[in-house]
């Protein structure tokens, strides 16, 4: 049989004030901190054109769509978020969709779309905030995703800008 042999505690270790005082200042320092947190309903995020957002759909002056139905944006979305059935204009060789939908549920806001998209038409906006109370709403038709292209035109020109750098230097050399 092994006998333990305890500390005897002090008065004051026994009432356990130094620890109680101890705890109690720690809290009133952290109180009066500044916060370092984001407030989120009232301090929004601050966005650029940098910031990538959900996908849009752009839709030029004249009220027509830019998308051209290919299905470039539909290959290249690693999460098989996006849905394109395409339809035949009366516009001279083009297409149009009939049928355009981005499950924002398995969207993961990568930006593969944008890449692949030859006519510009589809943008990570600036629109971040994204919430609903069904699944079904979260399912984005043609008519959710269309934005004017004067709202998505400072990504185009930052994207522009992007592919542009690649083209200077490389006449400069």
């Amino acid at each position: 049989m092994v006998i333990v042999k305890r500390k005897e505690l002090s008065f004051w270790e026994r009432l356990y004030l130094p620890e109680v005082f101890q705890g109690l200042s720690i809290t009133l320092r952290a109180m009066f901190r500044k916060n370092v947190t984001r407030q989120y309903p009232e301090q929004k995020l601050e966005v650029n054109e940098v910031t990538r957002g959900q996908p849009r759909l752009a839709v030029n002056a004249d009220d027509t769509i830019r998308c051209v139905s290919c299905g470039l944006c539909e290959a290249a979305c690693p999460a098989y978020a996006i849905t394109i059935d395409g339809q035949e204009t009366d516009r001279f060789i083009e297409r149009e969709p009939e049928r355009f939908e981005i499950d924002m549920l398995r969207c993961i806001l990568c930006g593969f779309c944008e890449e692949a998209c030859p006519k510009d038409a589809i943008l990570m906006s600036d629109e971040l905030e994204l919430a609903d109370f069904s699944r079904e709403a979260l399912v984005y038709d043609l008519e959710k995703l269309k934005r004017p292209v004067s709202a998505l035109q400072p990504r185009l020109d930052y994207i522009y800008k992007l592919s542009n750098r690649w083209n200077s230097s490389s006449s400069s050399s």
